[in-house]
């Protein structure tokens, strides 16, 4: 399937739902087509493409795809044509239904070109020790007028771009961990967009957990790219977690955190390993923590996941009261997860009188919020003491799943590879009274 020469994925989808309306419903076809126009597409097979099917439903009542492949031309975007219609198969309506908004993007991407394409001429009147004053005027005007086609071009979305959303939904991408108990029931790893929770007391491994889950999606697809905000953890300490977690991997030695700590040749040898996978992959935003800094970071990595270690630590301006601060810091991750397609993971401390049986809204610590914006929420249920081999067993109690089923995640923790692997089911036991 070639889709080279689309410059952008509106253009794609525009093109597409076109094209699925030109076989299905050629009226409406003809309104859609009369949203743009050829100058419109950045790309130039968008622009041949855009323009046969405006051509062949201007000439024919009820156009098919013989009547699109007898036009002039066709040879040269037969290819790119074929993988519109196998687009359209695949995700059959999804295209059609939201064709007006994607018809809207292809048009708003222009006009932000235009105003482009003036500033640009401005800058160069400007440089020009030739240019008079009615020329730079002008220049100037120009830009005024292009950008003000683009604050004053708005659309109101229908039922039709929300049924679309809905209808996509069902193949939202998902980002795997290769911890395999938690992508069976999220239905295959993290959703992008989503916000997932790993709440548990201090010392439970809930850091641990959310390391095994970053480096094992980024050893799964090698082009992923990731965030990790650092509230109390030093770059040393999470290097040092790192290089013990990785060294479980791939038929390594195994390497302890006193071996880390030590910094001994094996150590080494697996921090040197991991870099080569891992490379620059992973940024770190180091503390203190805020909320700007954050959404840059994964805005300039262009990150699929990011992992906030933890949400407690994490600082917003102009709140009235830490309540209202910690609120209003959730409901930015959960903006910006929806908005960049980011897999979210938000660590987080409980508060004092938690114990296994509490139930999903008061359970994070200083705010509910929390709770409530989760897609997942893990809690975090320890054994009250690690056995004779250092191992300790932690049963992730599922509190809430928005899309799949509630189960419960037996593990085993080994502090010392920092390392969560599935277990049996171990004995329950009760928080009791944390020092939150």
């Amino acid at each position: 399937m070639s889709l080279e020469g689309f410059a952008n994925e509106h253009e794609v989808d525009y093109l597409c739902g076109l094209l699925e309306l030109m076989l299905d419903d050629p009226e409406r076809a003809g309104k859609v087509a009369g949203l743009v126009s050829r100058e419109a597409f950045a790309g130039d097979c968008s622009a041949m493409v855009y323009q046969a099917i405006a051509a062949t439903l201007t000439a024919h009542g009820s156009p098919t795809i013989g009547d699109l492949s007898a036009r002039a031309g066709w040879g040269e975007i037969r290819e790119s044509v074929i993988a519109l219609l196998e687009m359209g198969v695949a995700n059959r309506c999804a295209y059609s239904l939201g064709v007006d908004r994607h018809a809207w993007n292809v048009r708003r991407a222009w006009k932000n070109r235009i105003v482009e394409q003036a500033a640009g001429m401005l800058d160069a009147t400007i440089k020009d020790q030739d240019a008079t004053p009615l020329e730079k005027a002008a220049a100037a005007k120009a830009v005024e007028d292009a950008a003000r086609e683009v604050e004053s071009d708005t659309r109101t979305p229908t039922l039709m771009d929300a049924v679309d959303e809905w209808l996509r939904m069902e193949s939202r991408p998902v980002v795997p961990t290769g911890f395999w108990p938690l992508d069976s029931i999220t239905g295959g790893g993290m959703a992008e967009g989503g916000l997932f929770v790993l709440a548990a007391p201090p010392s439970v491994g809930k850091s641990a957990l959310a390391l095994q889950l970053v480096l094992g999606a980024l050893d799964h697809d090698r082009g992923l790219k990731a965030v990790w905000c650092l509230g109390e953890m030093t770059m040393d300490a999470i290097a040092r977690r790192a290089a013990c977690h990785w060294s479980t991997r791939g038929g390594m030695h195994r390497v302890s955190m006193s071996a880390a700590e030590n910094v001994t040749d094996l150590a080494r040898g697996a921090g040197l390993n991991l870099c080569m996978t891992i490379g620059d992959r992973l940024k770190i935003v180091k503390p203190p923590l805020s909320m700007q800094r954050i959404e840059q970071a994964v805005a300039e990595a262009g990150a699929k996941v990011v992992v906030i270690d933890y949400v407690q630590l994490v600082q917003m301006e102009g709140a009235a009261d830490r309540r209202a601060e910690v609120d209003g810091i959730v409901k930015r991750l959960r903006s910006m997860s929806l908005e960049l397609g980011v897999a979210t993971i938000c660590v987080s401390n409980v508060a004092k009188v938690v114990s296994g049986d509490t139930r999903i809204g008061a359970i994070g610590k200083e705010s509910s919020e929390l709770d409530f914006a989760a897609d997942l929420f893990l809690l975090g249920v320890p054994e009250s003491d690690a056995d004779q081999n250092g191992l300790r067993a932690v049963r992730w109690a599922c509190k809430k799943n928005r899309h799949g089923r509630c189960q419960d995640i037996e593990t085993t923790f080994d502090g010392g590879l920092q390392t969560f692997t599935a277990a049996e089911a171990a004995p329950e036991a009760a928080f009791g009274d944390w020092e939150g």
